[in-house]
């Protein structure tokens, strides 16, 4: 029957491509740039001849319409699409891994639950407790009743405001806090449930309790501020529901590892309700708000926005606000001790060499709104012209140049005087920039296309590849500096699942390229890449789904380049890139002439090369060379795959499960250390 269907699949594909043939229309007048740095965009408009190049040469141009229309996936249980922008789109457009991941469906649905456990990454389907209604409703004085005593709570509330960058979007901490012990009877009780999420988050991003004890204090936390929402009748819009709302949405999405889809339907509450209550009209419209109100409802509108777009692209939908819907400004450079609430009228922005609490927020806004306008372009299914591609292109172009100086990317030794949090905000505000470049250039990454000196497409392949492997560097760096000892080790409950999202694009693109052969010369730097965040998968694949299915995609392309190539991957790229130093000394790897013979579609199927059968989904040792955790310099505890021969791979799995017994989680899970996973 899996024959059949593929069967049909690739005659429904062969006919969509002989129509497109057909009704092929020529496109409309394309303007293109000439070679340029990858940063630099070239203008259309004093590029001429240049573009009608891209004219004649974007009519044989052929894009991967399975990538281009989307991803559906159909089960008995859920039907699912993402557009063509996702991940998993983009590895559905590499025809073997689809075959691949194709079986592992049809293994998955004959397979015992405690198969499918195993399959699936150890990874549970969390529910939201608001959507699904586990959460009854209560009295106020039972959702007071589990509050911790006052000093406990100061505790937390300094925690949240340290650590927790939703802080400065969402308060004015100096008016805050201290009139609810004043009086707890009569404090709202949407204003309780917002005191619960503070609390919940403040456990989430530390990490001084064991991870069962950790656990149960998230659950109980969660489920009083879902509780005192309900209470409320959140949809009331009363004050403090939509921060409430925002911060719970925060908490369901920081405790999942994975995409899930209840976050982005809470994401259509949080802009249904923050819509409802005039968020996204500007202050200034209505004399009856404070300058200070008005202050904090244009950084919280910022939260509104970054949640709408990382996580409807996350999820590979459109975006639900565009930009035409709201005039909502930026608010100025000030810190919370400028603010007043009995001000007239609010002091003057202080310079952006500045860093106050709100400068992040400025930032975030510039560069969220870029990647709004590249998702609205790329959303649309109607392929835009190449000067349109443009045109945004310089709109990303001016977003990086109108960061702040403080919070432009430095490198990490240039950093070390420098707070955990305006590193983490500098990697957060570039892999933005790079997922943008991601998204508006990676159609033309597979562009057939004359040699470079007559490639109308040269920036958009440039600019997609300088962006994939950046937003791999910045995986890299807080793979290591997340690790005990490292500068961002109390930032990693940060890493969340929406910058996994960026990584993951980056790496099946990159495997795209490789897989290709399309890689321009670029194959050694790509190869590098594809080894140091496979390690990264693989020590996240136990709590991850996503994370299990890019190990597995980024081993396949890697032991099929190595094939091709008609030799073995060397140590060099895992080994050093993950044990963080040089050479390891050990030998260099080898492939057996039948190995090396084989073909993607030969005799042997990809899981009897790469082990990755119903028993045993190991990866072939000797493809991958030598590999070290990063920050573990122990000698015992690099594993030497090149000399493992023909062992038992039970065996060597179960020594590699007691080996690292003693270590802690994978860093990639979220949050670390036991508790589930901006």
């Amino acid at each position: 029957m899996h024959e059949r269907i593929v069967h049909l699949e690739r005659l429904v594909m062969s006919l969509m491509a002989e129509s497109g043939r057909r009704q092929t229309v020529p496109p409309s007048h394309l303007h293109a740039p000439g070679p340029r740095p990858p940063m630099t965009t070239p203008d259309p408009e004093t590029a001429p001849g240049v573009g009608a190049m891209a004219d004649a040469q974007s009519q044989d141009a052929s894009f991967d319409e399975r990538s281009e229309c989307g991803s559906m996936h159909v089960s008995a249980s859920e039907i699912r699409y993402v557009n063509g922008n996702h991940w998993a789109a983009i590895l559905d457009s590499i025809a073997d891994l689809k075959e691949h991941f194709d079986r592992e469906e049809q293994h998955r649905l004959v397979s015992t639950p405690d198969d499918e456990d195993h399959d699936r990454g150890g990874s549970e389907t969390l529910h939201s407790s608001l959507l699904y209604g586990s959460a009854r409703p209560m009295s106020r004085a039972d959702i007071l009743a589990a509050l911790p005593p006052k000093s406990a709570v100061d505790r937390y509330v300094s925690r949240y405001f340290n650590l927790i960058d939703l802080a400065a979007y969402l308060f004015h901490a100096p008016t805050f806090y201290e009139s609810f012990w004043n009086n707890q009877s009569r404090a709202p009780i949407m204003w309780v449930g917002l005191l619960y999420s503070i609390i919940c988050l403040a456990v989430i991003a530390s990490g001084d309790n064991a991870p069962e004890q950790r656990a149960l204090q998230i659950d109980l936390y969660r489920e009083k501020v879902v509780q005192a929402l309900i209470t409320g009748e959140y949809t009331r819009a009363s004050p403090y529901t939509l921060e409430t709302l925002i911060q719970y949405v925060h908490i369901e999405f920081l405790t999942r590892p994975d995409a899930e889809k209840d976050i982005w339907f809470l994401i259509g509450l949080i802009q249904s309700l923050a819509r409802r209550m005039g968020y996204h009209r500007d202050p200034s419209h209505f004399p009856g708000i404070s300058p200070l109100q008005g202050e904090i409802r244009r950084r919280i509108w910022i939260t509104v926005l970054q949640g709408d777009i990382l996580i409807s692209s996350q999820m590979g939908m459109p975006r639900l606000v565009s930009d035409w819907q709201c005039d909502t400004l930026e608010p100025r450079n000030l810190n919370d001790a400028d603010l007043e609430d009995a001000a007239a009228e609010l002091p003057p922005s202080r310079f952006e060499t500045e860093l106050t609490p709100a400068l992040e927020c400025i930032a975030r806004r510039r560069v969220l709104l870029a990647l709004g306008k590249v998702l609205d372009l790329t959303s649309s299914v109607k392929p835009p012209s190449y000067t349109e591609i443009m045109r945004v292109d310089g709109i990303l172009t001016r977003a990086s140049l109108n960061i702040p100086p403080r919070l432009r990317m430095k490198p990490m030794a240039a950093s070390v005087t420098d707070t955990p949090q305006v590193i983490m905000a500098r990697l957060f505000l570039s892999h933005i920039l790079y997922k943008g470049r991601i998204l508006l250039h990676r159609h033309y990454l597979f562009a057939k296309s004359p040699p470079a000196e007559h490639d109308p497409f040269v920036h958009s392949r440039r600019a997609c590849l300088d962006a994939c492997l950046g937003t791999l560097e910045i995986q890299r760096i807080l793979d290591e500096e997340t690790c005990p000892g490292g500068q961002l080790r109390a930032m990693r409950w940060r890493v969340t699942s929406s910058m996994n999202h960026a990584f993951l694009t980056a790496t099946m693109i990159l495997c795209a390229v490789l897989h290709g052969a399309q890689a321009s010369g670029r194959e050694e730097e790509i190869t590098a890449a594809l080894r140091r965040t496979r390690a990264i998968w693989m020590r996240a694949r136990s709590c991850s789904r996503e994370a299990n299915k890019a190990a597995e995609a980024v081993s396949f392309v890697l032991a099929a380049a190595a094939r091709r190539l008609d030799e073995p991957p060397s140590n060099e790229g895992l080994g050093e890139s993950m044990a963080g130093g040089g050479n390891t000394g050990q030998p260099p790897s080898t492939v057996g002439d039948s190995d090396v013979e084989m073909s993607l579609d030969g005799q042997k199927t990809l899981e009897e090369f790469i082990g990755l059968d119903a028993t045993n989904r190991f990866i072939e040792p000797s493809l991958l060379g030598t590999f070290t955790p990063p920050g573990q310099h122990d000698p015992s505890l690099a594993f030497d795959f090149a000399n493992l021969g023909n062992a038992d791979w039970n065996e060597y799995i179960a020594a590699l499960d007691k080996q690292y017994a003693d270590l802690e989680e994978p860093i990639n899970r979220m949050p670390p250390e036991g508790a589930p996973s901006n």
